[in-house]
């Protein structure tokens, strides 16, 4: 566990070796829960009810649950050095933002543009919607997208994407396309309020998207929407 502590043991306390692209590069294991999740999605569709539990088995859900919880999204407090001068000056900078905290439609397109994959760490993501009605398939005791972290399926927390403000929202950065792009949570998180320069990484912009295809799940979305389970009881 790190919070609370002065270092991170993720991070590390030497900053010459920290990330120049995101906040905190993840773990190996979470690209291979992305192939176990599909696999299992995959293995649902074709009524395969014991073989989808399998394969969610293998993603490792608590693994990266526990990974988001306690490093990922802690990863900003150990990079910003001189937190309380620069806090306070976020704090001073803070102004009234008109633009829209963030809309769906908006975000699609940002997912779209970058393929389902974070800006920063190149993670591929899974879709919120996917996640949903895969917990509606198989029961929230199996899969549960609950609000509180400690409660939801640790996949929702380590793959699920988000919009994010590449200049913060809180310091005037615009809900547009221009300064959103796709993010995995710990990124999303990682990053906080804090601006690109006070966390010591490169803007992901300047990175041309991985476009190779992946669409974080949403081809399946039509037949996962048309498809009912009469019997849970295998789960």
């Amino acid at each position: 566990m790190c919070r609370k502590r002065q270092i991170c043991s993720e991070l590390g306390s030497d900053s010459t070796l920290w990330s120049k692209i995101c906040p905190l590069p993840l773990p190996e294991y979470f690209e291979r829960a992305v192939d176990s999740f599909t696999d299992s999605i995959e293995c649902l569709l074709q009524g395969n009810l014991a073989a989808s539990v399998e394969n969610l088995k293998k993603c490792n859900s608590e693994l990266i649950g526990e990974y988001f919880i306690e490093h990922g999204q802690q990863s900003a407090y150990f990079r910003v050095s001189n937190r309380d001068e620069i806090d306070k000056s976020n704090r001073e900078n803070k102004s009234l933002n008109e633009s829209p905290r963030l809309k769906s439609s908006i975000e699609k397109k940002v997912f779209l543009r970058d393929s389902y994959r974070c800006r920063y760490c190149g993670q591929r993501i899974i879709s919120k919607e996917v996640f949903k009605e895969f917990s509606r398939l198989v029961g929230p005791e199996m899969f549960s997208v609950a609000r509180k972290n400690s409660l939801r399926n640790g996949l929702t927390l380590g793959l699920r994407g988000v919009g994010d403000h590449v200049d913060p929202y809180a310091l005037g950065g615009q809900t547009d396309t221009e300064n959103l792009v796709t993010s995995c949570y710990s990124c999303n998180f990682g990053k906080a309020g804090y601006t690109l320069d006070q966390l010591g990484i490169e803007d992901p912009r300047l990175r041309e998207p991985i476009a190779d295809g992946w669409l974080g799940l949403t081809e399946h979305m039509p037949a996962l929407k048309k498809l009912t389970l009469s019997d849970k009881a295998i789960f």
